[in-house]
């Protein structure tokens, strides 16, 4: 059938050249927007009936729709009448398609296995291998794993029986192997299968289905976590793109790829790619496809509006305006109902977001009479779902008071039809939202009882993005309902369990949460962090929590730190490992600080097997911590502080973290272990000031013990630095061509500090300026072992991954870049970098998460420890410092954190009154942090 690729290629285009429809496979996010894809309307099949006169042109078409998946061109019908009855097969086969593209994936697996069952009788293998992949695709939606399983491997085995099978059918089905693969959690295996689809396309000579595999190929790299070779495959995607001619299939290719931007992360050039599609779709005329392209523009608008708003950005507003103009341009241009009633509910979601804005009770009226109108179908379902979620926040917000009859009557209404559709997830999805209604109503009977069955449903159809949701709200429940009757329990027993189980979840989850929802990373702090954070208040909940409830508040906490981090990098960026902290280090205490919303918690780990003691500073909260941190960074990064003020503001914090805990620390105290290293597992805010210079009124901590940082002890790497064969590779430049680019000043110390690492590591290999280039690091780090590398250069550390870089010489080291630049490649090199040094960077000002980017750096490096600045100290006391640390560093006897903690007092000792040298301030020797290992 290979002679028949032009033919198909030319059907292609003959489908897309008709009119487009803009009704999408929906999915709900937390924000409120819906999500949605590009489809073909079913009016274009018209024009393919003259080639289903022969069984030959029969299979094209199967082709056809099967390609047609692969670009996420979903074939639709435009009516809402109920489907004829068909008896001959591929009427079946459209029928079962048009079904599946209504979000009806029951009726549509009724239908697929008629026409699988027609084809067997019929002797027709090929055809039914089709129909089997077609069949698969619908049990996914409706998460029936094992059934598409089976489906699939039949479907292959039955191509298997079929001499010189179109390669364009074998892509077909691999696509739909893939897919479920990558739903099941084997994203490699998608991959592969994937890369595999579109070497038979390329064979096929059909540019179009390789850019089809090509998509799917980014969107499991996405998965997986590999930025680099997602960000070629970008590369060569667009290249593709732009070599086919202006079409509607180059339209549909622009968007479907704008929409994979947005999901990876890539916002702006998700715009860029959806702003070209949009003038292309205008050239060409096609108003329904301008009205779907329209709303992914809208989407990524309000995407970049979030992100804008977490990070404090001026632009969130613009952003958000033209979001706003999108979302009515696509209501207006639609002609299919769904389509526009899904713009207007993102609309809506978006106007309530914003807070500044009402509201028009027209966009109401309107999108309730659309609602009405709609047939049942999974989009139907999430639509109705969608307005109750936005009436009721509306009534939170107190913008407009909604009648609690027409919430439910709406949410009753998307039961039904899910119910009526057989759709477990849309129904488990409807079922707790009723349940998150009759929560804030107070109405615990029924909110348990609705959110019970949620959680059943979504737990036996393994939806674990779902199921934590309604984890999480069961235990809301249980503690609201305890609280309301007046039990004097301080806590649920009942509450524990289930909040453990969501967390648990969670943890499973990792990476995956943000694939399965991107929008989670911008809303992390509203759909996720309180899962973790109101469960450790529960457990510090009682005036005397037992020990084992301390233990399992700071491994909920390291399981929050490691969640940002995920979270940060879109993907699960570390292998979390039990770590018994008695055996890594006998002499070290861990300290937990924990910000809860109404007081301010600390956990110490004291060395002993569950050596724990707990405080509670009740009354403090998350704002005061803040400010506090706030005043005291403030009063170490300006040179003019008085030392006297320092200290003052210090105080405070030692007074909150450290004083409760003296009397267990004190070496006077013969019954109190030895303590020479404080770790701190820091929470928020607290993550932007050095410990080691917390006050006690006579001295900093750092005087009294070696200060350490960890993002969580299941990172660590337990092995102490090695002295033997050390070698370093040292890197740096004073004035690159990024400096100015990025708005820096020269770094004029630079060569002094370079030179006086040389004295002290002998064994080196020395990058300096314009051989400070990336390539030249990787090649380094892949030509010999290195268990050191200095970095001398600019750098931003920031809660904003795209914001996180280091600057060679001619442009960023962004973060997602690190793991493949100073990891090696060559598997003889078995030693890891034992430690990375970054001594000129800064954390972003304003910006108190900042600190995350400086723990995504150092997980992300792949390093056993990091020693960064959490500011830039552009003096020749940087050259002295390091010179001096890697003095101590070569002392056997000495620890990583000692090391530093030594260079650290002989800059508060040995310059007590030299008006030239003022190195006692904690300006010049604070900033100097080491995270992560510190033996």
């Amino acid at each position: 059938m290979g002679k028949f690729t032009p033919f198909l290629n030319r059907a292609i285009a003959q489908v897309c050249s008709q009119r487009f429809s803009a009704y999408g496979t929906q999915v709900p996010t937390k924000n409120g927007a819906i999500a949605s894809r590009f489809i073909v309307s079913a009016s274009a099949l018209m024009a393919l009936k003259c080639l289903l006169r022969t069984r030959t042109a029969r299979s094209l078409l199967l082709a056809l729709v099967g390609l047609s998946l692969s670009l996420g061109i979903h074939i639709v019908p435009q009516v809402r009448a109920e489907l004829p009855v068909a008896t001959d097969n591929l009427a079946l086969v459209q029928v079962g398609k048009n079904h599946y593209n209504a979000g009806q994936f029951a009726a549509g697996i009724q239908v697929l296995q008629q026409a699988a069952q027609g084809y067997a009788e019929t002797g027709n293998p090929l055809q039914q291998a089709q129909v089997l992949s077609l069949l698969s695709l619908t049990y996914q939606k409706l998460g029936q794993w094992q059934a598409a399983e089976q489906t699939i491997q039949t479907s292959l085995s039955l191509l298997d029986t079929v001499p010189q099978v179109n390669p364009i059918v074998r892509a077909q089905v691999l696509n739909a192997q893939g897919r479920l693969q990558l739903a099941t959690g084997n994203a490699e295996a998608a991959l592969a299968t994937w890369e595999e689809a579109e070497t038979f396309y390329q064979q096929a000579d059909d540019p179009v289905g390789a850019i089809g595999s090509k998509i799917n190929q980014a969107e499991a790299m996405q998965s997986l976590g590999f930025y680099r070779r997602t960000a070629q495959l970008y590369l060569r995607l667009e290249q593709a793109l732009f070599a086919l001619d202006d079409s509607p299939v180059k339209a549909a290719g622009l968007q479907n790829f704008g929409n994979l931007l947005r999901q990876g992360g890539d916002l702006e050039k998700s715009q860029d790619m959806l702003t070209q599609s949009l003038a292309l779709t205008r050239t060409l005329a096609l108003s329904e496809k301008e009205s779907q392209i329209l709303l992914s523009l809208a989407n990524t608008e309000r995407t970049l509006a979030q992100r804008a708003q977490v990070f404090q950005e001026p632009a969130a507003k613009d952003y958000t305006q033209a979001a706003l103009t999108y979302y009515q341009q696509a209501a207006m241009k639609s002609t299919i109902p769904i389509t526009r009633i899904q713009a207007q509910l993102n609309q809506l979601s978006l106007v309530i977001e914003t807070e500044s804005l009402s509201p028009d009770q027209g966009l109401l009226s309107s999108i309730a009479a659309g609602l009405s109108d709609l047939s049942a179908s999974r989009a139907s379902v999430y639509a109705h779902v969608n307005f109750a979620e936005s009436l009721l926040k509306m009534s939170d917000l107190m913008v407009q008071k909604q009648s609690s009859d027409d919430i439910v009557a709406i949410l009753n209404t998307a039961i039904q039809q899910a119910e009526r559709l057989a759709d477990q997830r849309a129904i488990s999805y409807s079922l707790g939202t009723l349940g998150k209604f009759y929560e804030k109503t107070q109405d615990w009977t029924n909110a348990k009882t609705v959110t019970e069955k949620a959680l059943l449903i979504a737990q036996q159809m393994n939806a674990p993005d779902i199921a934590y949701q309604w984890q999480w709200q069961m235990g809301r429940l249980l503690q609201a309902q305890s609280q309301d009757n007046s039990q004097n329990l301080p806590v649920n027993p009942d509450a524990i369990t289930y909040y453990t189980q969501a967390v648990k979840t969670l943890n499973n989850l990792r990476g995956d949460l943000v694939a399965l929802n991107p929008e989670i990373q911008f809303s992390f702090r509203e759909a996720v962090e309180p899962v973790y954070r109101q469960f450790v208040d529960l457990l510090l909940g009682s005036p005397t929590p037992s020990k084992a409830n301390l233990s399992q508040a700071r491994n909920i906490m390291e399981a929050l730190q490691l969640a940002e981090l995920d979270n940060f990098f879109r993907d699960a960026c570390a292998a979390p490992a039990a770590v018994d902290i008695d055996n890594v280090d006998p002499q070290a205490a861990i300290v937990y600080p924990i910000i809860l919303p109404n007081h301010l918690d600390v956990i110490l780990k004291l060395p002993g097997q569950d050596n724990l003691r707990h405080y509670a500073h009740q009354g403090i909260s998350e704002a005061q911590v803040d400010q506090a941190v706030e005043q005291l960074r403030l009063d170490l990064t300006k040179r003019s502080t008085s030392i006297s003020e320092i200290k003052q503001d210090a105080a405070q914090l030692y007074d909150w973290l450290i004083r409760p805990f003296e009397a267990d620390l004190d070496p006077a105290n013969s019954d109190n272990p030895t303590v020479k290293t404080l770790v701190f597992v820091l929470d928020g805010s607290l993550r932007n000031v050095p410990p080691s210079t917390l006050y006690d009124g006579e001295k900093y901590l750092i005087e009294r013990y070696a200060v350490a940082l960890t993002p969580g002890l299941q990172l660590l790497e337990p092995k102490p630095l090695s002295r033997e064969n050390f070698r370093g590779l040292i890197a740096g430049t004073t004035n690159a061509p990024s400096f100015e680019q990025e708005g820096f000043s020269t770094l004029d110390n630079v060569a002094n500090e370079l030179a006086g690492i040389q004295q002290q590591i002998t064994l080196n290999q020395i990058l300096e300026n314009q051989d400070f280039v990336k390539e030249n690091i990787r090649n380094q780090i892949n030509m010999a072992s290195f268990n050191l590398v200095h970095i001398a250069t600019h750098g931003k550390f920031s809660s904003n991954p795209q914001q996180t870089f280091l600057l060679d010489w001619s442009g960023r080291i962004n973060v997602q870049d690190l793991d493949s630049l100073l990891r090696t490649n060559e598997p003889n090199h078995t030693s890891a970098i034992e430690l990375l040094v970054l001594s000129a960077c800064e954390t972003a000002t304003g910006d108190k998460r900042a600190a995350l980017g400086l723990a995504g750096i150092a997980v992300r490096a792949g390093a056993r420890s990091t020693l960064a600045t959490l500011w830039q100290v552009n003096d020749a006391s940087t050259a002295e410092f390091m010179q001096r640390f890697y003095q101590q560093l070569k002392e056997p006897q000495l620890s990583k954190a000692e090391a530093l903690r030594q260079t650290q007092i002989a800059f508060l000792t040995e310059y007590p009154d030299n008006p030239d040298k003022d190195y006692l301030r904690p300006y010049h020797w604070a900033p100097f942090i080491l995270i992560g290992n510190w033996l």
